[in-house]
């Protein structure tokens, strides 16, 4: 069998209506020797799931989907071994999977269309190794990080974000004492504003820069505000503003 074969059974023998299986499992995995995929709700026949792979290609090579060939076993070995290791997952259930509920509509419909937010593969990946890097190289490096329509980088940003306010050094030192979030579009700034803002709901941690340049210069300037996020329209106003930012 192969997860289609676990994918059509989700679908057809598994009641959405079921409390235990729908509603309190946070995530479904199907699994065989070369892929993996996923989903956080079971919806019968519509249930939607997303590859959890870790694609192929490297070094100068094209990018595929899939697994690449694994050195201890079947392709998918990563998923038992590296995603579901204790330390991994309790860090995941910690420190990324979260629940996202519509702003409008009544409370049953609220509760009806939340959606339960776990991180793709590529997700989890990318935020563990830039943290980790950050970690041990500390601030003033430049990194990349190719998405591709749909994949869900908002919610990258946003786990990037806070671990990159909270990160200590191996001494314990603070590396970052603020992270800014920049975008140039102000459509993509308002979404990111909510995906970052619901990780964290402790007042004037996160700063949502939605009036203007002096409410950017002011959140640079204070203690207070960890993550800031602003559009880039705003920043050639504010340098007069802010004038020295000592010891940062």
């Amino acid at each position: 069998q192969t997860i289609e074969d676990a994918k059509a059974q989700y679908r057809a023998d598994r009641d959405p209506n079921n409390v235990t299986l729908a509603r309190r499992a946070l995530v479904h995995f199907c699994v065989d020797p070369d892929l993996v995929a996923m989903t956080t709700k079971l919806e019968g026949e519509s249930t939607r799931f997303l590859p959890f792979n870790q694609g192929t290609g490297g070094a100068g090579q094209p990018g595929r989907a899939g697994n690449p060939p694994s050195t201890v076993g079947h392709r998918t070995a990563y998923l038992w071994q590296d995603v579901w290791h204790r330390d991994s997952w309790l860090d995941i259930l910690a420190r990324f999977i979260h629940v996202d509920v519509p702003e409008k509509g009544s409370k049953a419909a609220k509760a009806k269309n939340r959606v339960t937010i776990f991180p793709r593969f590529h997700q989890w990946d990318v935020v563990r190794k830039l943290e980790a890097d950050a970690k041990l190289s500390g601030a003033g490096r430049n990194y990349l990080i190719q998405h591709s329509a749909g994949s869900g980088k908002s919610n990258t940003i946003a786990w990037i974000s806070h671990r990159l306010a909270n990160l200590h050094d191996a001494s314990d030192h603070k590396v970052f004492d603020k992270v800014v979030v920049i975008t140039d579009r102000i459509v993509f700034d308002q979404q990111l504003q909510e995906t970052i803002y619901q990780f964290e709901h402790a007042k004037g941690v996160v700063e949502k820069i939605d009036q203007n340049s002096d409410q950017l210069a002011k959140a640079l300037t204070g203690e207070q505000a960890k993550v800031i996020i602003t559009t880039l329209q705003k920043f050639p106003f504010v340098t007069d503003k802010v004038g020295d930012l000592p010891d940062r």
